[in-house]
């Protein structure tokens, strides 16, 4: 006798057969996925969509490191023999081309102590070089490729970097013409102390990505491929990528080209860390310029700062990440006189300082 299907298991029939169906066709739409787009990966490289200067399409790390790449150039700071390269002492460092007609952009990090100096392009040509300006206070050189001509300038940025920007530091290696670090621009403003040298460097921005030491001299490009920084060997002087002040840069490029920059550098003769608002707030002390020390009769003692005062404005501006107590940040010249507004002591005043020259 046929026995009719309760309720109960003609549901339960149901629940199995709509799960073997999910699962047939749930294979055959993964398989189907599969056939026609191959295994699935996880998208590790990072986008940059348009930007200030961009024409809205889409630019990878890669495609700028690529497209910029022809820009780095290698400086020759001692013989290079096939021995050297094999044991990777090789004198080649890194810098970028700034004008058509030669001139490099490198760190004196990368330079010290060469002579004879020799720029290699990427397009294998090689030129003697000479030194045409240089910014210690900043650690950056730049060069004259002697007898180069129609070579592809990178440009500097617009806009000064900020923390969380993409940066791209690219550089040209031995037996690898294109290697590349990004990361995030983790700080700016910074005082770094590098191993041997004489004075710290102001305005040095890090990344926060893996250094490589052979891309001392290299540039550090922004999501358009511009410039925002020269990368220094840093050691361990600062975490991840070290890179020079793009500002000193663009106006030791412009000093160099008889622009109307100034041939010496603005000197105030005063070390300094800016201070956040957090740890400003812990200090009871307001946002601005910590003294770190001021030099013997410099323009600063002279106006009568100390160690300990904490500098809040230059004139108009107000100081903070972006605007540390450096001259060259803030565009200002020798011999110019400015008002500094200083909190010392429980108690703000005004200073006049005349900035010096160096």
């Amino acid at each position: 006798m046929t026995t009719a299907a309760r309720p109960r298991d003609r549901l339960i029939a149901a629940v199995v057969l709509s799960a073997v169906i999910g699962l047939v066709g749930g294979g055959l739409a993964a398989w189907g996925i599969y056939a026609r787009f191959g295994p699935v990966e996880r998208v590790t490289q990072q986008t940059i969509v348009g930007g200030s200067g961009g024409t809205g399409g889409a630019l990878t790390a890669g495609s700028i490191a690529q497209t910029k790449s022809v820009s780095v150039v290698e400086v020759i700071t001692k013989p290079v023999t096939a021995s050297s390269l094999l044991t990777g002492a090789t004198g080649i460092v890194d810098g970028f081309v700034v004008s058509a007609g030669g001139l490099v952009v490198s760190s004196i990090h990368a330079i010290q102590g060469a002579d004879p100096l020799v720029i290699a392009t990427a397009d294998g040509h090689s030129y003697p070089a000479t030194i045409v300006r240089s910014d210690p206070t900043h650690g950056i050189v730049v060069l004259q490729a002697v007898g180069a001509q129609g070579l592809t300038p990178l440009i500097f940025a617009s806009v000064t970097p900020r923390v969380g920007d993409l940066a791209i530091a690219v550089a040209h290696i031995p037996f690898a013409p294109v290697t590349l670090s990004t990361g995030t621009v983790s700080s700016t403003g910074n005082t770094v102390h590098l191993s041997g040298a004489a004075t710290p460097l102001l305005d040095v921005l890090t990344v926060d990505a893996v250094p490589d030491p052979r891309q001392d001299g290299g540039p550090l490009l922004d999501g358009n491929g511009n410039v925002i920084g020269v990368v220094v060997a840093a050691g361990s002087a600062a975490p991840g990528v070290v890179a020079l002040s793009m500002t000193a840069a663009a106006n030791l490029v412009v000093a160099a080209t008889g622009g109307g920059g100034a041939t010496t550098a603005p000197v105030l003769g005063v070390q300094s860390e800016v201070i956040d608002p957090a740890t400003a707030a812990a200090a009871g002390l307001p946002v601005g310029a910590l003294v770190l020390s001021v030099t013997p009769a410099g323009p600063a003692a002279a106006a009568g700062l100390a160690p300990g005062d904490v500098v809040t404005a230059v004139g108009t501006t107000v100081l903070d990440a972006t605007h540390p107590l450096d001259p060259t940040v803030l565009g200002l010249a020798p011999g110019q006189q400015v008002t500094l507004t200083v909190f010392s002591n429980g108690r703000s005043k005004a200073l006049q300082l005349t900035v010096g020259s160096g």
